[in-house]
């Protein structure tokens, strides 16, 4: 049978990543992301290839790799139609030409580095949940709560870390609810088609704030 993967799902292994303790992957991974936002865009084609090979390296496979990828094609296709009411409808010569203003490179290179660098980050939060699991996501976001607390003499709530913690385990856990829905459509003989995504996209939301709803109570309970 043919294995599904689900969006930044976490991956078993004993790479050197996946041994590294949760809290150093929670301080350089994200602040990696956000100089590679800040960063001019020539250096992120290098930096993509780089964590390409970084996942190869901690046994994620291209498959993996392009699976956590995808939410940035779907944001460009996006772009894309949203582009597509900007043109002028009124001509067929006045759509050519207003269609070759607006998709030239001129216009469209900002939006395309922009792009490049949203792959780069993606990367980043795929090494970090693929070699991560939720439990040493929460104890090393806890960690560095009460690190930060004791050097400033704060009291030891840890309040943060815990909405830290859901917001972060957050788009993980919606990833696997769907992946639950597409299969349960599919093995009832559904199509991969705009219907599944109209009757199953109600569901999802409501499944998952049921889920952040128990996850909220399971933690407030146990405090």
């Amino acid at each position: 049978m043919k294995q599904k993967y689900s969006l930044f799902a976490y991956k078993n292994g004993n790479s050197f990543l996946h041994k590294c303790p949760a809290w150093i992957k929670l301080l350089f991974i994200p602040t990696a992301g956000i100089l590679l936002l800040l960063a001019k865009w020539q250096f992120v084609p290098a930096a993509i290839f780089c964590l390409s090979v970084l996942g190869f390296m901690v046994k994620i496979s291209a498959r993996e790799q392009f699976c956590d990828l995808k939410p940035i094609f779907f944001y460009a296709v996006l772009l894309f139609v949203f582009e597509l009411f900007m043109l002028d409808y009124k001509s067929f010569s006045a759509l050519k030409a207003s269609f070759a203003e607006v998709f030239s490179w001129q216009n469209q290179k900002e939006t395309v580095f922009f792009l490049l660098k949203l792959t780069a980050v993606m990367q980043c939060a795929s090494l970090l949940f693929k070699t991560s699991t939720s439990l040493e996501v929460r104890e090393g976001i806890f960690l560095i709560e009460t690190k930060i607390r004791a050097a400033l003499h704060l009291k030891n709530a840890n309040t943060f870390s815990e909405m830290l913690f859901m917001f972060l385990n957050f788009i993980p856990m919606i990833a696997v609810i769907w992946a639950q829905l597409k299969r349960a459509w599919l093995a009832r003989g559904g199509k991969n088609s705009i219907k599944m995504y109209v009757s199953l996209l109600p569901v999802l939301f409501f499944v998952s704030m049921e889920k952040a709803w128990n996850m909220s109570r399971a933690i407030s309970i146990r405090k």
